[in-house]
C-alpha cells in the first residue's frame, strides 16, 4: 500500500498502483506559498480578495499584488533577487528530505502559468522556470516522493479567488477564447516535456475552476474545457494520470458524468475537503461517481484547522484520512509550509519578522511607506524565516495524519471497516453516522447546532467536536493505529453513571476486562498495549451497563 516510489503510477479500477501492480495510496503534502503565494500563507491579507461581481486583485493577497509591493518597496533591482531567494529558501532540498522523513510519498507542486508561459503576445516559454522545475524532480526523485504537477494559477485565472493569480476574480480562462487556448498550449509544453518522468505521478489540470456559486453557470464550459485538454494532452503523453477537479473549490461531483479519458482511461476524480463531517454524506457522493465511472479519489486538498483549538483540527485529521485509507482515497495535505497564523494544517511554520506589520500596513491601508534600506531589511529577513532550519516543525499534525501513536481518536470516530456495533434508533440533530445506529449524544451542557439558529456565523466541523458514544451492554467500537513500530499502550477517556463492565481485546487477545470510573467526570483509563504493526486495532465492548466514550489515546 505504501510502495517504495519506482516506476509510472497509473489507474487500476478504483485504485492507484504501480508498475508491478502493487496499490499505492498517495499520502502527501502540498507546496502552497512556493511558485504562487497567497496572502494568508505568508502573513499578506486574507483568502478570496473581493469576491464580488468584479474586482481587481487585492493589495498583497496573491503572488501577483506581492510582486508589485516588493518593487515598490525594495527597488526592481531587489525584486528578482527577492524571488529567486524566496523559491529556493522556500523549497529547498531539507523540505523534500522533510517530507520523506516525516512519512509521506508525495508531493503536489502549484504552477503558476505566468511564470512558464510569458504574459506577451506570441507563445514564449521560459526555459529558466522550466530549467528550475526539472531541478526540483529531480530531487524529489532522489528522495522518493511522487510529484503531481498542479496548475493552480492558469492562464488569466480560473478560480475567481485569489489563489489563481488573476488580474481580478473572474474567470477568464472560460470567457476568453485565448486565455483557453494559451492554458492548452501550455500544458500540452508541459506533457511533452515530462512525458518519460516517472516521478510525475500524474498532472492536476486545473486547481478549484469556477470556485463561487455565482458562476455556476460556466460548468459546461468547464467540462468542454477538460475534453478539450484532455484530447491534447494525450495526443502527446499517454504515461501520466490526469486529475480532474470539479466547480465549488472541488467540493462538487456533477461534473463526472462521462469518462474524461477515452484514450488512456487513467484519470482520476480529484477533491477538496476540508472541516466537514468525516461521514459517509460527505463521502457519499464522490464514491458513488467513483463506482459508477471506475475510477479513483484523489483528495487533492485537505487539511484541519489550526486556528482556536487546533488538537480538535488534528482529530478531525486522524478521523477523515483513516476513512480515506478505508475507502482507498489518496490524501495531500494543503500545506507543508506556512506562517505561524495562517488556518493551515502545514507541518512546518515560520514566523514574521519585525517590521512585516508596517509592510503590510503600506501595502493594504496606505499606512507610512518604509524606507527602501528598512523596506530590504525586513524582505530579507522573511527570507531567512522561511528556511525550513528556521521552522517550527509540527509532529503533533504528522502523527495525526498518518494516525501514528501519539494519535488522539474521538470515540466518535471509529472505524467503519472494523467491527462496530449498536442499536440505537434515533440520531443527532447534525445526522453524524445515523445509519450505523451508534448510539451518539453530544456533552452535557452543549447546545447543539439545529441548521436555523448559528452564533457568530458558519461554526466549523458543526457539533462534530462535541459528540460522545454511549456503548450500552453489547454494544461495540474499533479504533486503530497504523506504523507502529513498538507495543503502543492504548488509555481511554471515559466514565460510567453505574455498575458497568468491558472488554478490550486486539481481535485474539483480551488487553483489558473490568469496570470504567464511575462519576460525572471523564478520566483516563489504561487498557493495554496494541502490538506493532503496519494496522494495529483494538477494539472496545460494552459487557454490562453504560459506558461514556470521549477518547481513545494511542
Amino acid at each position: 500500500m505504501f510502495q517504495t516510489v519506482n516506476g509510472f503510477l497509473h489507474t487500476e479500477g478504483r485504485r492507484f498502483v504501480n508498475e508491478a501492480g502493487n496499490e499505492v495510496i498517495l499520502r502527501g503534502m502540498g507546496v502552497g506559498n512556493w511558485l504562487n503565494p497567497e496572502g494568508f500563507l505568508f502573513g499578506g491579507a486574507g483568502f478570496g480578495g473581493i469576491a464580488g461581481r468584479f474586482a481587481r486583485s487585492s493589495a498583497f493577497d496573491r503572488g501577483r499584488t506581492m510582486d508589485i509591493f516588493v518593487a515598490e518597496l525594495a527597488g526592481k533591482r531587489y525584486q528578482k533577487a527577492f524571488w529567486d531567494k524566496w523559491v529556493d529558501n522556500y523549497l529547498a532540498e531539507g523540505d523534500i528530505a522533510a517530507m520523506k522523513r516525516q512519512g509521506f510519498n508525495s508531493i503536489r507542486l502549484p504552477l503558476n502559468a505566468r511564470f512558464l508561459l510569458d504574459e506577451e503576445p506570441g507563445i514564449h516559454f521560459n526555459e529558466e522556470q522550466f530549467a528550475l522545475l526539472d531541478r526540483y524532480l529531480d530531487l524529489c526523485e532522489k528522495h522518493g516522493l511522487y510529484v503531481i504537477m498542479d496548475l493552480h494559477a492558469a492562464t488569466a485565472g480560473q478560480s475567481t479567488v485569489s489563489c489563481d493569480d488573476g488580474v481580478d476574480n473572474q474567470p477568464h480562462l472560460f470567457i476568453d477564447e485565448e486565455s483557453a487556448e494559451r492554458t492548452i498550449i501550455l500544458w500540452k509544453e508541459m506533457a511533452r516535456r515530462w512525458k518519460d518522468r516517472w516521478i510525475v505521478a500524474g498532472f492536476d489540470l486545473l486547481n478549484e475552476p469556477i470556485a463561487l456559486p455565482m458562476f455556476d453557470y460556466l460548468i459546461p464550459d468547464l467540462k468542454a474545457f477538460y475534453d478539450r485538454l484532455v484530447k491534447e494532452i494525450r495526443s502527446v503523453d499517454r504515461n501520466h494520470i490526469l486529475f480532474i477537479q470539479g466547480h465549488r473549490f472541488a467540493g462538487r461531483v456533477e461534473i463526472f458524468d462521462h469518462n474524461y479519458d477515452p484514450y488512456c482511461n487513467n484519470w482520476a476524480i480529484d477533491t477538496h475537503l476540508y472541516e466537514s463531517l468525516p461521514d459517509i454524506g460527505v463521502f457519499g457522493p464522490m464514491l458513488e461517481r467513483s463506482a459508477a465511472l471506475n475510477v479513483p479519489i484523489w483528495m487533492g486538498e485537505t487539511g484541519g484547522s489550526s486556528v482556536g483549538d487546533s488538537a480538535i483540527g488534528n482529530q478531525w485529521m486522524t478521523v477523515t484520512y483513516e476513512m480515506c485509507m478505508e475507502y482507498h482515497i489518496s490524501y495531500n495535505i494543503w500545506v507543508a509550509k506556512a506562517v505561524d497564523t495562517a488556518d493551515a494544517a502545514s507541518t512546518f511554520t515560520f514566523r514574521v519578522p519585525e517590521g512585516w506589520e508596517q509592510i503590510v500596513d503600506y501595502c493594504e491601508k496606505g499606512g507610512p511607506k518604509p524606507a527602501y534600506e528598512k523596506a530590504i531589511r525586513v524582505f530579507d529577513a522573511m527570507l531567512e524565516a522561511i528556511k525550513v532550519d528556521n521552522c517550527r516543525e509540527r509532529m503533533d499534525r504528522v502523527v495525526h495524519a498518518l494516525r501514528r501513536p501519539g494519535s488522539v481518536v474521538p470515540a466518535s470516530g471509529y472505524d467503519t471497516d472494523r467491527p462496530f456495533s449498536g442499536k440505537w434508533p434515533y440520531s443527532l440533530y447534525c445526522g453524524y453516522r445515523r445509519e450505523d445506529r451508534m448510539h451518539l449524544a453530544t456533552e452535557p451542557g452543549y447546545m447543539p447546532m439545529d441548521g436555523f439558529i448559528r452564533t457568530a456565523g458558519p461554526q466549523k466541523y458543526c457539533d462534530w467536536p462535541h459528540i460522545l458514544l454511549i456503548l450500552s451492554e453489547g454494544d461495540c467500537a474499533s479504533y486503530s493505529v497504523r506504523e507502529a513500530e513498538a507495543p503502543v499502550p492504548v488509555r481511554l477517556f471515559v466514565r460510567a453513571d453505574g455498575d458497568n463492565e468491558i472488554c478490550v481485546t486486539d481481535g485474539s487477545n483480551v488487553l483489558y476486562q473490568g469496570s470504567v470510573p464511575v462519576g460525572e467526570a471523564l478520566a483516563e483509563l489504561p487498557v493495554g498495549s496494541l502490538p506493532a504493526g503496519e494496522r494495529s486495532t483494538v477494539t472496545v465492548t460494552c459487557t454490562r451497563g453504560e459506558v461514556v466514550l470521549k477518547e481513545v489515546r494511542f
